[in-house]
């Protein structure tokens, strides 16, 4: 398939957003999202030539190549996430230290709920209902379980060996089992349209 083609240009919303508010670092964080995104859609090119070949990339194990594809996709959708929410954080929070905002640092939250709630007050109002809307999202809550597994645990997996035709995917058990190519195929779709609303909204702050 053809590189992904953004329904609103990302570079020319980003470069406006940088002349009103000089805020290049808020910038360079929306751009990495946008190529994030762009990179979901190489791995999905790959994942679809992988699944119909009948041998495994450079002879690796196809479940090696799996876990590395869904680590690949469900991490890129939540950093895409994350790098828009560390932009309105530099915009619109005051966050100037090292350590960038994510999305979480700018949801309720029972722990550090002051501090959130006051730099939700300081967000446009579109601005916290895309917070909001991610914060909801069924299909980015799964992608986001799926990367917390994949990454902080021992994730069940069910795979069954063969020794012809295109590779045995593996099913990854969450609270479901959900096959690898539905996981890469959430977390492109969840990644490309949350990051594509939030540039459409940039034009409005």
């Amino acid at each position: 398939m053809p590189p992904l083609t953004w329904t609103t240009e990302p570079l020319a919303e980003i470069q406006a957003f940088e002349t009103r508010h000089s805020q290049s670092a808020a910038s360079a964080s929306f751009m990495w999202a946008v190529w994030t995104i762009d990179s979901l859609h190489y791995l999905d090119d790959i994942d679809i030539s992988y699944e119909t070949s009948p041998l495994a990339s450079g002879g690796h194990r196809p479940d090696v190549i799996d876990v590395a594809h869904a680590r690949w996709a469900t991490s890129g959708c939540v950093t895409a996430i994350d790098l828009c929410a560390a932009g309105l954080g530099r915009t619109f929070c005051g966050n100037q230290g090292d350590h960038e905002l994510d999305l979480v640092d700018l949801t309720p939250s029972t722990g550090k709920g002051v501090l959130r709630k006051q730099r939700r007050a300081t967000l446009p109002a579109t601005a916290l209902a895309w917070v909001d809307g991610v914060q909801a999202d069924p299909q980015f809550g799964t992608v986001k379980g799926a990367r917390n597994w994949l990454t902080h645990s021992r994730l069940r997996r069910h795979f069954t060996m063969q020794t012809s035709g295109p590779p045995q995917r593996l099913k990854l058990e969450l609270s479901t089992k959900l096959p690898v190519r539905q996981v890469i195929e959430d977390a492109r779709d969840c990644g490309t349209r949350l990051v594509t609303s939030f540039i459409r909204l940039l034009a409005g702050w």
